[in-house]
């Protein structure tokens, strides 16, 4: 019996320890690293600093002198399938990197555009009237990677256009962005995942300290006439309903219930139903006992939850069936509800 009821408890919560499990994994291989990359700080791209071997770092680099935009990005907002309206998401800039002698590919976000803009002015200004120029400029931070695809044939038109030339490997930094994800996904990914890791192991601890073993010896203590052979012997000769509940003469077994065992003498009504989550529905069988309290497990489909509700025809105390009737008296006349069959048996 207890091997059994130990099986069913596992087995009826593994699979949503391993579904939460997985999404927590996956989140955080997603975005963990990512995460931690954020929280340590980006590097500083030193002037003397190797571009290919800080490909795929976290940097930080003060963009002094931006030419001009190469490219700017939108986003379409949608509401229930209905666009409203398109607005500016981010701008790509051709910045010239004096240092290195070459030019680099800089995004930021629309918000940041004005900054862009006003130190592209100071440096042309001063470019072409000859004076200093800015020692000071924007901030930008990102990861380092390199330029490709269509962003890349953006790029390479602004180089002809202002007679640069041609950069074998174009390096770009995209302002708060690691890897393509905005440090508020990182953030957010790795707190959902780090929260699904938790909920996961909860599941688990509660599974191993809620034993089919410790949940037995608690109901022996509640009930010092039960004796563990008297339960083993009624767990042989119970009736098995689908894979998780077993009707014995006295008692009533199943992994799914919270504690195991309902005593068949207790109860009063046993009806089934379905409830509605999304797009699925679950299906129930839902005990009402002489205490007042609702015991119930879902299980895969109607039909089997008929099935066990149908096993209780043999006990002549207990009421069979959904019925309007039934659960009118049980939320406003109980005692009504129990003259129809238990208390009739009690005097019998």
């Amino acid at each position: 019996m207890l091997k059994k009821l130990r099986i069913g408890q596992i087995m009826d919560t593994l699979w949503l320890f391993l579904v939460v499990a997985a999404l927590s994994i996956f989140m955080l291989s997603h975005a963990g690293l990512s995460s931690i990359t954020a929280l340590m700080g980006p590097r500083p791209l030193k002037s003397d600093a190797d571009l290919d071997e800080m490909t795929g770092k976290y940097v930080t680099w003060e963009v002094k002198y931006p030419v001009d935009e190469y490219m700017e990005t939108t986003k379409t907002t949608k509401v229930n399938g209905v666009s409203t309206g398109t607005k500016k998401d981010r701008s790509s800039w051709l910045v010239l990197d004096e240092d290195r002698g070459i030019c680099l590919s800089i995004e930021v976000p629309h918000k940041r555009y004005d900054e862009m803009l006003a130190q592209s002015d100071d440096f042309l200004d001063a470019l072409y009237s000859g004076n200093e120029l800015p020692a000071t400029g924007v901030t930008v931070s990102g990861s380092l990677e390199i330029l490709e695809g269509e962003d890349l044939g953006y790029f390479e038109y602004a180089l002809d256009y202002y007679e640069f030339p041609s950069e074998p490997v174009v390096y770009h930094i995209s302002d708060g962005r690691i890897h393509g994800e905005t440090l508020m996904n990182i953030y957010g990914i790795t707190a959902i995942g780090a929260f699904l890791l938790l909920i996961a192991l909860l599941i688990m601890f509660k599974t191993l300290k809620n034993s089919a073993k410790k949940l037995i010896q608690e109901y022996l203590a509640a009930n010092p006439s039960v004796t563990m052979e008297a339960l083993e012997s009624d767990f042989a000769s119970a009736k098995k309903r689908g894979k998780h509940v077993y009707v014995g003469n006295r008692w009533t077994f199943s992994a799914k219930l919270d504690k195991l065992i309902l005593d068949n003498s207790q109860i009063i009504w046993v009806h089934t139903g379905s409830r509605r989550s999304g797009r699925s529905v679950n299906f129930y069988v839902w005990w009402e006992m002489l205490d007042g309290r609702t015991e119930q497990v879902s299980l895969s489909s109607a039909y089997k939850c008929t099935e066990v509700m149908e096993s209780y025809s043999q006990f002549p105390h207990i009421l069979i069936g959904s019925s309007s009737e039934y659960a009118y008296l049980l939320q406003n006349n109980r005692e009504e509800l129990l003259n129809l069959k238990f208390r009739g048996q009690e005097q019998l």
